[in-house]
């Protein structure tokens, strides 16, 4: 058995302790990372605001919130390569 517990109604599966600290590990470990995918070039992480939200400050200075989807089979350097995209108001 996985220790993965199945939440009723939801479908998901609940994270252990551990892989909630190591998810949170990996947000705090962006902070002041330099964005290199394309399009985004020079962007820095400033903040992290919750989940996969950031604040970010680009190139030419401006500050702007954004999300972050992992991506599969990159490992930690597909952090900063892609998967980034500014908040859409909704």
């Amino acid at each position: 058995m996985s220790g993965r517990r199945k939440s009723r109604g939801s479908g998901r599966q609940r994270l252990t302790a551990d892989e909630r600290a190591g998810f949170a590990r990996q947000r705090r470990e962006l902070i002041g990372k330099l964005i290199i995918q394309d399009g985004w070039e020079g962007a820095i992480v400033i903040e992290h605001i919750r989940g996969s939200q950031y604040l970010v400050r680009f190139a030419d200075g401006t500050e702007k919130y954004a999300s972050h989807k992992k991506q599969k089979g990159k490992g930690n350097d597909g952090l900063t390569r892609a998967g980034w995209q500014l908040w859409e108001q909704k």
